[in-house]
């Protein structure tokens, strides 16, 4: 019989002991540049001493075990790969995660006698996602009070759909936009707050933006413990329990416009708050800036080159594999992040989305 071990003893290699953990959540990640082909399915367990750990099934097991996965439950997890978990979009702050492989035993055990917590967040202060940004080092949870939301799912637009929340967090894409507007809609009063997960922190243009990932999953008012002493602070003794100061938004106007007309607006129309969607083609690249560069076969960052091989300053590894990339500079996007983002309030997204490839300069 193995012996019990806990999360925070794991070294890495084969590990044949038995450990006790609660799965908090579980999610599909998928490669958005191969058509949203499924990579893995990716978890976070929790184990009686509080420790986090990411975990991993490769998509070829997916069937194996998706049926036996269960948020919230407890399991007894034995016969799994520990490795070095992965620097960039950390889950968790342990130093490994752990793989399932053909032999790993899983299963839900229903008369554990472990005291598991039901739950476990990793918020950051303001200063520290300011930090994290733009770095893709960690995805975070956060909770706050809903301002407003605007959403672009039932404008009857065609393409990605978008959800903001004005809180601390803003920008949702597609399936996780979708996903969001359903929960909100279908929640018996309009929530006050909102917490969270797995988000990724953005600066553009001087503003923080936090963006949903494909773990990202949203818990309303006291749905969580966490989310419920949020919320109790801010309906204090429920008097205020009916009113909102949220907003949602729809559309009012959609025309099409110039890139000519939407640079005479900035020039000379009154200061206001105005939203646009712009569909435009790149009808040339400035080869003088370089629409190419080395970048990391890893990372994607541009490569430092050496005498005799190339240096990633972002992953720290020298004699790094150069893949050629393209940056994509254009007169467009350098109109759009001079001008109409500074006047106009610009969500960056909306021009991304746009295109095969999510970039900014």
């Amino acid at each position: 019989m193995s012996s019990y071990v806990l999360l925070a003893n794991f070294g890495a290699g084969r590990c044949s002991n038995t450990a006790e953990v609660r799965l908090l959540r579980f999610w599909e990640a998928r490669n958005v540049r191969k058509d949203g082909e499924l990579m893995s399915l990716d978890m976070l367990l929790l184990d009686e001493q509080s420790t986090l750990i990411h975990g991993s099934i490769n998509s070829s097991r997916v069937d194996t075990f998706r049926r036996w996965l269960s948020e919230g439950s407890v399991y007894s997890l034995s016969g799994f790969d520990v490795a070095r978990a992965n620097p960039k979009f950390r889950l968790s702050d342990s130093p490994v995660s752990i793989r399932f492989n053909d032999g790993t035993f899983f299963e839900t055990k229903t008369d554990s006698d472990k005291d598991i917590p039901t739950e476990l967040f990793r918020f950051r202060s303001h200063e520290q996602l300011l930090t994290l940004a733009n770095t893709n080092r960690e995805l975070l949870d956060i909770v706050g009070e809903v301002s407003s939301v605007r959403s672009t799912i039932t404008d009857g637009l065609r393409g990605p759909h978008h959800v903001m929340v004005t809180l601390c967090l803003e920008g949702m894409f597609d399936d996780r936009a979708v996903t969001f507007q359903t929960k909100f809609d279908e929640h018996i009063s309009e929530p006050k707050v909102i917490l969270f997960t797995s988000i990724n922190p953005k600066v553009v243009g001087g503003k923080l933006f936090l963006n949903a990932t494909s773990g990202t999953h949203f818990y309303f008012d006291c749905e969580t413990s966490a989310g419920k002493e949020h919320y109790e602070r801010l309906v204090g003794d429920g008097a205020n329990a009916s009113s909102s100061k949220s907003e949602v938004v729809s559309a009012q106007k959609i025309e099409p416009l110039t890139v000519a007309e939407l640079n005479q607006y900035v020039l000379a129309a009154d200061p206001q708050n105005i939203e646009f969607l712009c569909k435009a083609e790149v009808t040339s690249l400035q080869s003088e800036k370089g629409w190419c560069y080395i970048g990391c076969s890893k990372c994607a960052k541009k490569l430092q080159r050496d005498e005799t091989s190339f240096t990633c300053l972002s992953c720290d590894r020298k004699n790094a594999t150069g893949v050629l990339r393209s940056s994509f500079l254009t007169d467009l996007i350098q109109l759009f992040q001079r001008s109409c983002l500074l006047a106009c309030a610009l969500i960056y997204h909306t021009i991304s989305s746009l295109f095969c490839f999510g970039f900014w300069l």
